[in-house]
C-alpha cells in the first residue's frame, strides 16, 4: 500500500531531500476516490514505485484544517459540508473534479515553488498512472509534452510490433566501438542509459524506432548503446577509462567524460567523424525532437547555423 503523509510532512521532507510529490485530492463522498485507493494504489508495483520515489500526499479537498503551503496560510472559508478548501481550489485551478491527482517536481527552495506541475483528473488505473509517474520522476517533461510521451510509452511497451521494428537498427557495444580508433566514416550517436531507467527504455524503443527516423539514422550515423554501469576498459582519444564502481561514482569514467562530468539518464551524445564530442543532450527525447537533432548534425547544419535558428526555420515551415 502507498504510505500516505500530510502535505506538511511532505514539505518538511522536501526541504531536506527533494523528491517529486504526488497529491491525491479526494472527498469523503467520492466513490471513485475510494475505488482508486482499493485498486490503483493497492497495486504492489505502483505502491512500491511511489513509496520509493515520491512523497505521496492524501489531501481532503473539503477538509477544515488551516494549512500552510509555500509560505502562505489557507483557512477554510466555511465549516459547512461540501465546501472546497481554499488550497484545493488554488492547486486544482478551480477545477474541482474528484479524484484529481497533482504531480509536482523540481522544487526550488529559494523561490519556494515547483518548476513542474501537472494535473490528472478522474480515476486512473495502474496502466494510466504508470507513464505519468515516469514522466514526472525522470524529467521527461523537459523535452516532451505528456501526450507525446504517453504515446511513445504505449508504443515501447504495449505495441506487439515494436520488438520486430527495433531490429532494423544496429547498435554497437562500447567495447566494439571504442577500439582506439581516431575516426569513422559517419557521425555517431551514443545513447547513455541503464536497464532501470524507464524513460531510457521508452526513448530507445520508441523514439529511435520512429518510421520517419530509422532510415536516416542508418544512413548517417553509427549507433552506440552505452550502459554506464559496464565493467570494460575503454580507450578514447588515447586515454584509458574504467569503472571503479565506487559508492561515490558507480558509472563508467568514459560516460562521465562524454557528458562533461554531468551525467543524466538518458543522455544522447553526438560525435563527429573525428570522434569529437559535438553535443551531449540530457533527458528523454521524443521522436520529433530526436529527428530534428539527427538532421541538425547529420546534414552538417550545425556548422553554419545555431540550433535556435534551425528550429525557427523548421517552425516556419
Amino acid at each position: 500500500m502507498v504510505k500516505w503523509m500530510s502535505l506538511k510532512e511532505a514539505m518538511e521532507k522536501e526541504e531536506v531531500q527533494p523528491r517529486p510529490i504526488i497529491m491525491d485530492f479526494y472527498t469523503s463522498w467520492c466513490g471513485w476516490c475510494k475505488h482508486m485507493m482499493k485498486t490503483t494504489y493497492a497495486d504492489p508495483e505502483i505502491a512500491q514505485y511511489i513509496n520509493t520515489n515520491f512523497y505521496p500526499v492524501k489531501f481532503d479537498a473539503e477538509g477544515k484544517d488551516t494549512i500552510e503551503y509555500l509560505g502562505e496560510l489557507y483557512t477554510p472559508v466555511s465549516m459547512a459540508p461540501r465546501t472546497a478548501h481554499p488550497l484545493a481550489v488554488k492547486l486544482l485551478q478551480n477545477k474541482l473534479v474528484y479524484p484529481t491527482t497533482l504531480y509536482l517536481n523540481n522544487y526550488d527552495k529559494k523561490k519556494k515553488e515547483f518548476g513542474f506541475s501537472m494535473m490528472a483528473q478522474g480515476f486512473l488505473e495502474s496502466k494510466k498512472i504508470e507513464p505519468i509517474l515516469i514522466f514526472t520522476l525522470e524529467n521527461a517533461f523537459r523535452n516532451s509534452g505528456y501526450d507525446e510521451f504517453a504515446d511513445a510509452f504505449n508504443k515501447a511497451f504495449f505495441d506487439p510490433q515494436t520488438d520486430e521494428r527495433i531490429k532494423e537498427l544496429t547498435w554497437e557495444k562500447p567495447s566494439e566501438f571504442f577500439q582506439a580508433k581516431d575516426s569513422t566514416d559517419k557521425k555517431t550517436l551514443i545513447l547513455i542509459h541503464t536497464d532501470w531507467c524507464n524513460a531510457c527504455k521508452v526513448m530507445k524503443r520508441a523514439s529511435f524506432d520512429d518510421s520517419l527516423t530509422v532510415n536516416y539514422l542508418k544512413e548517417k550515423f553509427n549507433l552506440v548503446d552505452f550502459n554506464p554501469e559496464l565493467n570494460d576498459t575503454l580507450i578514447y582519444k588515447g586515454h584509458y577509462y574504467i569503472n571503479s564502481h565506487s559508492p561515490q561514482m558507480p558509472f563508467h569514467q568514459l560516460a562521465l567524460a562524454l557528458c562533461k562530468n554531468s551525467l543524466t539518464l538518458p543522455t544522447l551524445v553526438v560525435l563527429d567523424e573525428n570522434m569529437n564530442v559535438k553535443d551531449a543532450i540530457p533527458f528523454y527525447l521524443n521522436p520529433q525532437v530526436l529527428k530534428n537533432i539527427a538532421v541538425f548534425y547529420g546534414d552538417d547544419i550545425y556548422k553554419n547555423k545555431s540550433w535556435n535558428d534551425f528550429m525557427t526555420d523548421i517552425n516556419k515551415k
